[in-house]
């Protein structure tokens, strides 16, 4: 197999993306600072291309590997899902707790009339019905949340008129016309477990938890009680049971904004991406099972800056739960006059993703009186973590 460092000089490799920033940026204080160090190397000549190939291979194979912490995604359940469902489902499943096995007493048509229940969520349920309707679903008479998630899956349906003899509810799409079409209803089963699961005025459903490949829509119920009467509430949310997070295996040079290092009024030598990481080469096998590599070198120093990463483009209802960084520091050869590091490295969560500041590592060595080695390198491999509709993929590979 070749090695990374062949890879990287090859641009017609199918699993390489390799970003060349085509402007200079101006040298800060880092790379200022970074230039003093090398300068006794730069006073000689520079070593031979082919011992310069040597020694910067020995560095690179020689560097220590460091795993940083898993960096969760607070803007996320444990579940995968937005705070927003999160909290909804949670309302839901609080008010069966509380309300599961019987409806509470009926106030008096007294207490009703006098507005003593103005302040209780539930007194539009004691309101006397006049035609067919759906009061509530798990004490929500909007925003109801529909999910073949097991702790969630159980819908208590209050209302009128729906007759003693059991008909068919479901879940109907409420998308553009367009879509409608292609999205078919999702039929609801009656709880097996509870006693009088269809009455006239309360049923008991639940989803198959089988449900897969599915994305999350909005969606309306309906109930068609025996004589074929629609019964609708709309305003509501099917929400698809959340995978297990898996390991996001390819991440599209598209989505990666990497920072233009950049040396005087040139580009950097080596800027290098690298995803899939499985031909990664000899050097960086623990990078292997990575989402992504990032390789930068240069004999002069080149500074710090931040990769962005926007995974925004990720299918519908996918998320990252967490990411985590591989970096690698190098190790000078033996005959060293100075070496040193600049920056930290560090995963900050945006609005979009995530962004990473990377640390250069410089190392400068000479063999008086003849030749001297510089090299600035910084490299490090990303791990993310996804997680998203079970059935479904996170993203869709246009080769």
């Amino acid at each position: 197999m070749r090695t990374l460092r062949r890879r990287l000089r090859s641009f017609g490799t199918p699993c390489l993306a390799l970003l060349l920033c085509a402007a200079p940026v101006n040298a800060d204080a880092q790379v200022s600072e970074a230039s003093q160090l090398v300068s006794p190397g730069a006073q000689l000549e520079p070593v031979p291309a082919d011992e310069y190939q040597k020694l910067s291979f020995q560095v690179l194979k020689n560097a220590r590997v460091e795993t940083g912490p898993k960096l969760k995604n607070l803007a996320i359940s444990s579940d995968g899902l937005p705070p927003s469902i999160f909290r909804a489902l949670q309302e839901q499943r609080t008010y069966l707790e509380k309300n599961g096995t019987a409806v509470r007493a009926a106030l008096t048509g007294a207490r009703e009339l006098a507005g003593d229940n103005a302040g209780d969520p539930s007194s539009s349920q004691h309101v006397p019905c006049h035609k067919p309707m759906i009061r509530s679903v798990n004490g929500k008479t909007k925003g109801v949340v529909f999910t073949p998630m097991v702790a969630n899956n159980i819908y208590k349906i209050e209302g009128c008129f729906f007759g003693n003899v059991p008909g068919v509810v479901q879940l109907e799409a409420h998308v553009a016309a367009t879509q409608a079409e292609s999205v078919h209803p999702i039929t609801m089963q009656l709880d097996s477990t509870s006693l009088g699961a269809w009455s006239d005025n309360e049923l008991k459903v639940r989803l198959d938890t089988g449900l897969r490949g599915i994305p999350d829509y909005p969606v309306t119920l309906v109930i068609y009680p025996s004589n074929h009467r629609r019964i609708e509430l709309h305003g509501c949310r099917f929400v698809a049971a959340r995978g297990n997070s898996q390991l996001l295996s390819v991440i599209p040079s598209a989505w990666v904004s990497l920072y233009p290092s950049g040396v005087g009024s040139r580009s950097i030598r080596q800027l290098g991406y690298v995803s899939p990481t499985e031909a990664s080469g000899d050097v960086f096998t623990d990078a292997t099972a990575s989402s992504a590599l990032v390789v930068r070198s240069d004999p002069e120093p080149f500074g710090i800056g931040r990769d962005i990463y926007d995974f925004s483009r990720l299918n519908p209802e996918w998320v990252v739960e967490a990411v985590q960084l591989q970096t690698y520091s190098i190790s000078c050869p033996e005959v060293i006059t100075s070496a040193r590091s600049f920056g930290r490295w560090d995963a900050e969560w945006t609005p979009l993703g995530v962004s990473i500041a990377f640390q250069e590592s410089v190392c400068a060595s000479s063999r008086p009186p003849r030749s001297g080695f510089n090299t600035s390198l910084s490299h490090y491999a990303i791990r993310v973590w996804v997680v998203g509709p079970v059935g479904t993929q996170p993203l869709t590979l246009v080769r």
